[in-house]
């Protein structure tokens, strides 16, 4: 081969020229990622940017959890029938406040004239033996004196005495017998001090057993019913139960006795007082959840039952932690993050981690240290802003 053409493979081979037998290796670097955005003071104002430096505070532990609005059960009365028979008329409908001992509706039925029928055969028999009783007594007394006066024998006093004694028994036995039929009479709701012959009728009162709010009136007049037919439900709407429900891994924080907060829709601005009275026994195997049972007063009438709720549970334990605006946190390529604000307008990234708070906090477990200034507003034009350098480098 001649020099001249040595030469100039060796020009080609030098100037890395392809198909010459030579490989530009490819770069092995990525562009270095995007880590802080700098903004001049007209952007900084634009962007509404607002920075506080972080602080520890005392957080007391809460749990949240969503709930149902129920009637309290131990204020609440299902009324049913005692008896068979037949509703003459109601004097009682839904929304009506009543009082304990009120009359709701009158029936008639047949065991109420049994019932008549044995309290006056009681009273009777009852009068009776009082006369027999008097009888025996003045009968004893006056074997005792003809005794002293020895006009008859001691077996005839003993006789008398004898007859005396069951004469009490008999009485007793009697007066237990009407004490028993009265009984019958107050369990249909009578009572005989206000009728004693019951001559003046013999119909059945339907009483409110509380005082309350008539929720359900089940029965119109001309209902036959049996023993046990629904007829109203009453309840005490000045207390009511909130049902709620947790996971079962929050269980450790809720005990008996803790203080609540209740918010509803219908008051979005206001919060209920109550606290946890029940913790259930039993988990949901779907949801994977307890319900909590938690008192909640409601003297005003506001709360209705059946109303959707969110419950803050408050804890007994505080704690020191390091917790910020929620609106400080954006979450960024699927990673929770903050921007620090450095000198001469540069706000870095940086990735933390964080658990859910209150009072629209949000608690840092780690990544911020006390001290450190973050940027609490504006936090979205700072993502978006990084997001568009990191794009543009890319």
């Amino acid at each position: 081969m001649s020099a001249t053409r040595l030469q100039l493979i060796a020009v080609l081979l030098s100037l890395g020229v392809p198909g010459c037998g030579s490989r530009v290796p490819p770069s092995q670097s990525a562009p270095a990622a995007v880590e802080f955005v700098t903004l001049d003071d007209q952007a900084l104002r634009q962007a509404g940017i607002r920075v506080e430096v972080a602080r520890s505070v005392m957080l007391e532990s809460r749990t949240e959890a969503p709930g149902v609005l129920a009637l309290d059960e131990s204020r609440t009365a299902r009324i049913g029938s005692l008896v068979e028979g037949i509703l003459l008329n109601t004097f009682a409908g839904v929304g009506d406040r009543v009082r304990a001992g009120q009359v709701l509706a009158i029936m008639h039925g047949p065991v109420v004239h049994d019932a008549w029928a044995n309290y006056r055969k009681a009273v009777a028999e009852r009068r009776h033996l009082d006369k027999e009783l008097a009888f025996a007594v003045a009968a004893h007394d006056r074997a005792r004196r003809l005794l002293a006066e020895k006009a008859i024998s001691l077996q005839d006093v003993q006789r008398a005495d004898a007859n005396r004694v069951a004469a009490e028994e008999a009485l007793d036995m009697a007066r237990t017998e009407v004490r028993r039929s009265e009984e019958e009479l107050e369990h249909l709701g009578i009572t005989n001090a206000d009728d004693p012959t019951g001559e003046s009728g013999e119909q059945i009162p339907v009483k409110a057993p509380i005082a309350g709010v008539v929720l359900e009136r089940l029965v119109t007049p001309g209902t036959a019913v049996t023993p046990g037919t629904p007829l109203y439900i009453v309840s005490d709407l000045s207390r009511l139960w909130a049902l709620v429900e947790i996971d079962e891994s929050l269980l450790s924080r809720v005990q008996v006795g803790q203080s609540m907060q209740v918010r509803v829709a219908a008051y979005s601005n206001e919060t209920f007082a109550g606290g946890v009275s029940l913790i259930g026994d039993t988990i949901n195997p779907r949801t994977r959840r307890i319900t909590i049972r938690c008192v909640l007063n409601n003297p005003a009438g506001r709360l209705k039952p059946q109303m959707y709720a969110t419950a803050v549970i408050s804890g007994s334990l505080s704690r020191r932690v390091i917790a910020i605006p929620a609106d400080a946190v954006q979450t960024i390529e699927d990673r929770t993050t903050v921007f620090i604000a450095e000198p001469q307008g540069r706000f870095r990234a940086r990735v933390v981690e964080t658990a859910p708070a209150d009072r629209g906090l949000v608690e840092v477990t780690s990544g911020l240290r006390d001290g450190e200034r973050v940027v609490v507003a504006g936090a979205f034009v700072l993502k978006s802003e990084l997001l568009k350098s990191a794009a543009a480098e890319e």
